[in-house]
């Protein structure tokens, strides 16, 4: 029978088949799961399933086993936004059984004994998130990029019925205290995310700028974002919750390196809202040391 190609068009269908269903060329190689790209790629898994937990452990170990490497640095700043997120999480607990404890006459003993567990859960986030900003400060390099990279976690916030009886003075269940607990850490993780990306607590853009890959991070807003993350933390050491002196007035004093070195940034660099931001921050810190020096 003869053919209706002409012989010479063999050898190149030929080649054309090989090449179509050769492995080498058909397969995505795969990343090797124990390097700094395979270990990244597990945390932004995490952050996408919004197990912040365990993208934390994952991007100190990258920071550690890897600190060389470009997803050392990418995962220092995924490990900033996590822990702001979380210290956040804890103080909101920790206030809501404050506020249940106001209500509560039978109660109160344990609603105030809770409410300084959360302190303390909060505390440990915020010394390493303390330690992080410290590194970023000493550190410096206008030629570094900030680069956030990571895909916006597959749930939203949601309304959090739990928190609303705990501050109402009601105990509730440990079932739905586990539930309330960790809704209040995602959520505050989520919207921690937001305000470093620049969307306040505008989900819809937040998720929209992570969508187009990796972002590069403003350098005097990301100044502002810790700064202001550091003042609103050191409340944590006043008074009426740790009443512990010492780190009240470390993280005063980094906040205000942190304005500083913005409010620097942003001469060279002007942006009006980034600026403004930045003085409400600066006239905060401002009247906290004038306070403290009477």
């Amino acid at each position: 029978m003869r053919s209706f190609l002409p012989g010479r068009y063999f050898p190149l269908m030929s080649l054309l088949f090989i090449l179509a269903f050769s492995p080498a060329c058909s397969e995505t190689p795969k990343v090797n799961k124990e390097s700094p790209e395979g270990r990244y790629a597990e945390a932004k898994k995490a952050i996408a399933d919004a197990k912040f937990e365990k993208a934390i452990s994952l991007t100190g170990e990258i920071m550690s086993k890897h600190s060389g490497s470009e997803y050392a640095d990418r995962a220092r700043i995924l490990r900033i936004i996590l822990m702001a997120g979380l210290s956040e999480g804890y103080k909101s607990m920790a206030d809501a059984y404050l506020a249940g404890f106001e209500k509560s006459i039978k109660n109160a003993g344990q609603f105030r004994s809770t409410a300084f567990d959360y302190y303390r859960k909060q505390k440990s986030e915020v010394l390493a998130f303390y330690e992080a900003c410290d590194y970023f400060l000493k550190n410096y390099s206008e030629t570094t990029p900030y680069v956030l990279d990571c895909d916006f976690p597959s749930r939203d916030v949601t309304i959090n019925r739990g928190i609303d009886d705990i501050k109402a003075g009601k105990l509730i269940t440990p079932e739905l205290l586990k539930v309330t607990d960790e809704t209040e850490l995602q959520n505050k993780v989520i919207l921690t995310l937001c305000s470093f990306v620049g969307a306040g607590e505008d989900r819809a853009k937040a998720r929209k700028e992570l969508e187009g890959g990796p972002k590069n991070l403003d350098h005097s807003e990301f100044m502002v974002t810790i700064g202001r993350t550091l003042l609103d933390n050191y409340k944590l050491f006043g008074r009426q919750a740790l009443n512990d002196p010492t780190y009240f007035g470390q993280f005063i004093q980094k906040a205000k390196e942190s304005s500083e070195l913005a409010q620097k940034l942003l001469k060279e660099k002007p942006n009006k809202e980034t600026k403004e931001r930045a003085d409400r921050l600066k006239s905060e810190i401002d009247a906290i040391e004038k306070k403290a020096s009477r």
